[in-house]
């Protein structure tokens, strides 16, 4: 083979690109944060340029000229995402939990361990209380997949709240700049119905991303548990179950 026709049967940056973020997107998180950008791009340029994301071509000299505006856009998505958003975020999750009617509180709340089960955290405490190595040794095998856990639930809360926000910006970004954004042109033509079923799905993903419980971080051990439960049950009088 020559090295021209090498040349050619090698991928182009760009395409290597293309076909990486194609990947990426089929995965949940990454799917919503392309999402992310292209919401915040189409309420930026409706405000800035009253245009939007459609709109934009390689050709458009009004936005490539204007170099200075693309930096602070950048910086303004960088900093959205980074800062605005998770804050917004948490106080939208303690707002709902401290609002929200106990049934919907219980309908979340955390299923108790399965039979012969306990909590990573009973596991560490009787490690800790026996200086049992093997316990110690589970716990440490364990613990970093359960902060994992921890903080994907963090993260996927906040993407969830965030595209909720963001949706609602990009619909705000259109009627005060008169401009037809993404969610505008959705809306076109139907915008009762489209805008009666949106706002039931957002308050729906904003209390799913709040009052979700965190995933189980909980250690198949039937000594262990049987011991906890002889401890409740001389506590309480009965053996509950490990929350």
């Amino acid at each position: 083979m020559t090295e021209e026709a090498q040349g050619k049967a090698k991928p182009s940056v760009a395409d290597t690109i293309s076909i990486g973020i194609v990947e990426k997107a089929w995965e949940l998180k990454w799917g919503i944060q392309l999402v992310y950008l292209g919401l915040y791009a189409d309420a930026v340029l409706a405000c800035v340029l009253h245009r939007n994301l459609l709109s934009v071509t390689s050709s458009s000299s009004q936005i490539w000229e204007s170099v200075g505006a693309l930096l602070i856009g950048v910086a303004g998505f960088c900093l959205t995402v980074s800062l605005i958003i998770p804050t917004i975020s948490g106080i939208l999750k303690t707002t709902i939990i401290e609002c929200a009617p106990t049934f919907l509180i219980n309908a979340f709340g955390e299923h108790s361990a399965r039979r012969d089960e306990i909590s990573l955290h009973y596991l560490h405490t009787e490690a800790l209380k026996t200086k049992d190595e093997f316990l110690m040794a589970i716990y440490r095998e364990q613990q970093p997949s359960a902060i994992r856990k921890s903080a994907e639930h963090r993260q996927a809360g906040t993407l969830i709240s965030g595209l909720v926000l963001l949706m609602i910006a990009d619909i705000w970004a259109g009627y005060a700049s008169g401009t037809d954004t993404l969610l505008l042109l959705l809306a076109r033509g139907h915008e009762l119905a489209f805008y009666l079923s949106l706002a039931p799905a957002m308050v729906v993903l904003l209390i799913w991303a709040s009052l979700r419980p965190y995933p189980r971080d909980n250690i198949y051990h039937p000594t262990l548990r049987k011991q906890q439960d002889q401890e409740r049950a001389a506590i309480y009088g009965r053996g509950d179950d490990d929350l």
